[in-house]
């Protein structure tokens, strides 16, 4: 992990700590197997196989986000308010593993390479790390209101963080070309 990496992701932890208690997050790794043994052959298998393509774009890692919260309306007369919130995260990371042995050359090339794309799938990570915790804190602070909307506002106000997590995560993802170029933005996102 690069020294500007492991600077950010520290910095990113420490800002969402406070609100730890209320989100409770769990992290998966999964992984698809990758034939070859150089690095054309490589190449190509993760090129022509990878479970990750949209279109003429094929993707090596990939992290999925999940968001639900939980929490229970309390209820006085026509005032609600929203009491005992939640947010469940969960993350799960998508690599690909080597199926054989390669050579020591082969062997560096791939750890370089699987870096970048853990380097770049973290930041996803952390960034739908700070949409969890950006939730939890509205939710929380949602004042008291009249019953009879109650639940649309709380919907509306989960659906507005999700949107903007998803813009954040096309925004990075532009930003460093799909992890492209990584290490050249290092210091900018998330």
């Amino acid at each position: 992990m690069t020294r500007k990496l492991t600077i950010a992701l520290i910095a990113l932890l420490l800002l969402t700590a406070p609100a730890l208690a209320d989100v409770v997050r769990t992290v998966h790794s999964e992984y698809y197997t990758v034939q070859g043994t150089n690095k054309a052959e490589i190449y190509n298998d993760l090129r022509h196989n990878s479970p990750l393509n949209k279109g003429d774009d094929t993707y090596q890692a990939h992290t999925r986000t999940s968001i639900r919260t939980t929490y229970k309306i309390l209820q006085r007369g026509n005032q609600c308010q929203i009491k005992d919130v939640v947010v469940h995260l969960d993350l799960t990371y998508l690599y690909p593993k080597l199926l054989h042995s390669v050579d020591y050359e082969t062997r560096t090339w791939w750890k370089d390479f699987y870096g970048q794309l853990e380097e770049h799938e973290l930041i996803h990570g952390e960034i739908s790390s700070k949409a969890a915790h950006r939730l939890d804190d509205i939710l929380e602070n949602l004042g008291p209101g009249d019953c009879g909307g109650y639940k649309n506002i709380i919907k509306v106000k989960i659906k507005q963080v999700m949107d903007r997590m998803k813009q954040d995560q096309a925004a990075y993802d532009k930003l460093v070309e799909h992890g492209l170029k990584q290490d050249r933005n290092m210091g900018r996102y998330p």
